[in-house]
């Protein structure tokens, strides 16, 4: 049985508040503002442990490389941060532009079990994204004007990957990267 959460009043879009506020996303590439962990809303069991508090640092990304990021997505990138919060898996990545905006952003969010992961995933690319059956166990990608959202999940693990650019070539690249440096679920 496949449960779908609502989410009703996430879009995120012109929300001025803190995108790292409660949540164990790096700020969200491109305007993204919304992460598995508001869409898949509140109080229910499919929800993943609140976060600890987030802990900001420059350096590189454990599973891209900065250069890789670079030649995928075709722009210079000024800087990288990778985002550790307390008992996720891995930190989360945000690469820079020169002019200090999001190019690229990973999210990893785990779920308590890979059903809700997936209804995660679903949540945040809705159903009118294109549906992505080889990469991950499942997931979708949504391209829109200046973005494109792209969750997978592997296991109980929502594998977020967002961009500046409005093709799913490069999400699709950068998550098939990230997938392949995660360790075994």
């Amino acid at each position: 049985m496949l449960l779908v959460l609502g989410t009703a009043g996430c879009s995120g879009a012109g929300s001025d508040s803190d995108p790292t506020a409660g949540t164990s996303s790096a700020g969200g590439a491109a305007g993204s503002e919304t992460t598995a962990s508001e869409t898949a809303g509140s109080g229910t069991a499919t929800e993943p442990a609140p976060p600890g508090p987030p802990v900001v640092s420059g350096g590189p990304c454990p599973y891209l490389d900065e250069t890789y990021v670079e030649e995928t997505v075709g722009q210079r990138m000024a800087r990288v941060e990778t985002l550790t919060v307390e008992g996720q898996p891995a930190p989360d990545c945000a690469f820079y532009r020169p002019d200090e905006t999001a190019a690229v952003s990973v999210d990893l969010t785990p779920y308590p079990d890979p059903v809700a992961a997936q209804n995660a995933a679903l949540a945040l690319v809705t159903t009118t994204a294109t549906p992505i059956t080889d990469l991950g166990d499942y997931g979708g990608v949504l391209v829109s004007p200046g973005r494109t959202l792209l969750a997978v999940t592997t296991g109980p693990l929502l594998v977020v990957v967002s961009t500046n650019q409005e093709s799913s070539l490069q999400a699709r690249e950068l998550a098939s990267a990230v997938l392949a440096a995660l360790p075994p679920a």
